[in-house]
């Protein structure tokens, strides 16, 4: 059953740091009119009351507008009683109890206002105050014989009834009991001003990057002194009464802390140590706030790809050269689910953005490449995405390609790590989990390191250390019980949240191409643009080769999936898409790798045949490509000046004679992949005996050299 609350027009309500007072009272609610804006009124049910009631934020201040309550605001310290000190909070209750005394005995006509009358009744008032406070003979617990029993006497006749017209005056609000005594004392400046000033200066002699001791504080102040005094002795003016030290440190003791703090260690690290412990943000929705940063691992590792090194001999293995590799890690904040892990080099802002591309996708893949049995399918559109100020992290590219996908970046200031506090207890979950069971740990410090030969026991490799780290994140980390999760794994947490409130949208691809894709500049012709032997073509390019001047335009490009790209004719961006079929899926690295492998077998001029690298593409082992994506995570992935060397290689556009006039199925001959290159027949000349002979097959081949053009896409 909800209450019906009964409120008065003087009443005050504020909720939300806003004030409200009663307007109307009905049986379905009420209407409440917000002080200082007159007109302005909301409207509330009975049950939304209650709930309002209840809530922290919410204070009832019952008659505030009365002329007697806000006469007594004027004048006392304290709103409640037990703001008040103990002694002074125990007197205000007895001076009430002997006021309602009073005024029961009154309205029974046992006393009056009068002096002989309050003499007279001064007995039975004493045994009714003292019912009412439960001192003397009513209290509670009687007094063992012979103890003494402390009993207040009661005030005379005039301060009684001075009590009495204050109380009732005030609406019988103890508050008007308060003594005025309360806040007695002599609050008048003691010294002068210039002294004022030269005690003052120990704050600023204490709060000094040296550090100096509140006792050698003291001393240079007091030396000021003695220093102005004799200034005055030669100027013929009365010197001035030096302080004591315990003056001086009551006046120290009167800084501000946090001032003193930060000038004495800094203010990054008084933030540190006067910030208050909190909840953090309120997240319940997956990927609704996303905190990415980046860490140096704990961890000397062997900066190669190689796998070999369990054979090398001792001297060869002395060659490599060690290190530590920093870890790029972004975690969702709702499930604790790791959604993107990228090694680096260095801080980057390419490597941030890489990290950043791993969100968006599903990463089962690499999952599998490093045989973990689980899958790793956390992904989806970003809310807020949080991280700190890193160089990777505010450089211009970084903070374009979040602008470019329509999320949310949040920045919080440097040197508070709290504020993202799910991604730096991932670190050190991380370190406390994982590295100790790795050879060439770096532990947290040099004194917890000690003579631990770290350098000495490198012995991973970087492709040996993304295995180590993703089997410990999509294994062991998902599928252990979090604690701030309430003993839930973050695998379970993720497909609990996700059933309720699903993750925002993945942006679409052409946006993914627009923000991620490799930046190049490319010339069009009647081919469309070529990329790494592959022309790509779409409406928009061929009304740009009919009737546009500009014969350059800018694409972006996915090496994960080269089967098409974005390109930018005018204003906009449209996909093209590969003018060779088949090409759908495959990565820059797979085609890289296939035509390197039909090259092997051919000639390194002859021209390549699509069908022949589709084949080579498709003979690529399994473990061959498991090592293709797990390098995309290394610091050895496809760089900008890879791309560029390789398809600065490729002048000639893959195509097949074959796929042009009709799909020929497979051979079993062995020559069936070899490259044919006839040259074309010249059907105006007539047929001339001397045709077959070397003489004009040298003619031909002159002929067709200067005739022929290949589009190089330059």
């Amino acid at each position: 059953m909800t209450l019906h609350f009964r409120f008065s027009t003087s009443d005050m309500i504020t909720t939300a740091g806003v004030a409200m007072r009663p307007v109307e009272i009905n049986d379905i609610g009420g209407t409440f009119e917000r002080v200082g804006q007159p007109g302005i009124t909301e409207a509330f049910s009975h049950q939304e009351l209650a709930e309002m009631m209840r809530r922290p934020d919410t204070t009832y201040f019952a008659g505030y507008f009365d002329r007697a309550t806000q006469e007594m605001r004027l004048n006392k310290p304290v709103e409640v009683i037990s703001e008040l000190p103990e002694q002074i909070g125990r007197l205000v209750i007895w001076r009430k109890a002997v006021c309602d005394a009073f005024l029961t005995l009154e309205a029974k006509d046992q006393i009056k206002r009068t002096q002989d009358s309050y003499d007279s009744a001064r007995p039975r008032l004493a045994a009714e105050t003292q019912r009412l406070v439960g001192e003397g003979a009513a209290a509670a617990k009687k007094a063992r014989p012979g103890k003494d029993v402390t009993v207040r006497n009661l005030p005379g006749s005039r301060t009684a009834f001075q009590w009495v017209r204050a109380y009732q005056s005030a609406s019988c609000s103890p508050l008007a009991l308060i003594p005025e005594t309360y806040r007695s004392g002599n609050r008048t400046r003691i010294w002068c001003p210039r002294a004022e000033a030269l005690m003052n200066q120990v704050i600023e002699i204490y709060a000094d990057t040296q550090r100096p001791t509140k006792v050698q504080a003291i001393k240079q102040t007091q030396a000021l002194f003695d220093e102005e005094n004799r200034k005055r002795a030669d100027a013929g003016v009365p010197i001035m009464v030096v302080p004591s030290a315990a003056s001086i440190r009551r006046r120290l003791d009167m800084a501000d802390p946090f001032y003193l703090y930060a000038k004495r260690n800094g203010a990054a690290a008084a933030a540190r140590h006067f910030s208050m412990s909190s909840n953090g943000p309120d997240v319940v929705r997956p990927m609704e706030r996303v905190e990415m940063d980046e860490n140096k691992l704990d961890v000397m590792s062997l900066l190669t790809l190689t796998g070999i090194w369990e054979h090398l001999p001792p001297d060869r293995q002395k060659k490599f050269e060690t290190g530590r590799r920093w870890l790029y890690i972004a975690i969702d904040c709702a499930t604790k689910c790791v959604v993107s892990m990228r090694l680096a080099d260095n801080p980057n802002s390419d490597d941030a953005i890489r990290a950043l591309r791993q969100i968006f996708e599903d990463k089962t893949p690499l999952a599998q490449a490093a045989e973990c049995e689980s899958t790793w399918h956390h992904h989806g559109g970003i809310g807020t995405l949080v991280s700190d100020m890193g160089p990777a992290f505010v450089s211009d590219a970084f903070q374009a390609t979040v602008a470019s996908l329509g999320v949310t970046s949040h920045l919080p200031p440097a040197g508070i790590p709290w504020m993202r506090g799910h991604i730096e207890s991932f670190f050190r979950t991380l370190g406390h989990q994982l590295m100790p069971l790795l050879a060439g740990r770096t532990f947290f410090d040099t004194i917890d390191r000690g003579d631990y030969p770290s350098e000495m026991l490198a012995c991973l490799c970087d492709d040996d250390l993304i295995k180590v780290l993703l089997t410990y994140i999509v294994d062991i980390y998902h599928n252990q019980p979090h604690g701030s999760l309430n003993g839930e794994t973050p695998n379970a947490a993720w497909k609990r949240l996700v059933a309720e409130h699903g993750t925002p949208p993945v942006p679409d691809c052409l946006t993914l191409r627009k923000a991620f894709g490799r930046p190049k500049s490319r010339k069009f012709n009647k081919e469309g643009v070529l990329f790494s032997g592959l022309s790509y073509s779409c409406e928009a390019l061929r009304e740009a080769h009919l009737h546009s001047p500009v014969r350059e335009v800018e694409i972006r490009v996915d090496l994960q999936d080269i089967g098409w790209i974005a390109v930018k004719v005018g204003a906009s961006w449209y996909p093209a898409l590969a003018n060779q079929p088949g090409f759908e899926g495959v990565s820059f690295e797979e085609l890289r790798e296939g035509m390197r492998a039909v090259r092997h077998v051919h000639a390194s001029n002859a021209q390549l045949d699509a069908p022949k690298v589709q084949r080579a593409i498709a003979r690529i082992s399994e473990a061959n490509r498991r090592a293709f994506a797990l390098r995309a995570l290394t610091p050895f992935h496809v760089t900008d000046v890879d791309v560029a060397r390789a398809d600065a290689a490729l002048h000639y556009p893959l195509r097949s004679d074959q796929q042009r006039l009709g799909y020929m199925p497979p051979s079993n001959d062995l020559l069936n992949d070899a490259i044919s290159i006839t040259p074309p027949t010249d059907k105006s000349r007539k047929p001339d005996s001397d045709d077959n002979g070397p003489i004009s097959e040298r003619r031909t081949r002159r002929k067709n050299r200067r005739r022929w053009g290949f589009n190089d896409g330059k």
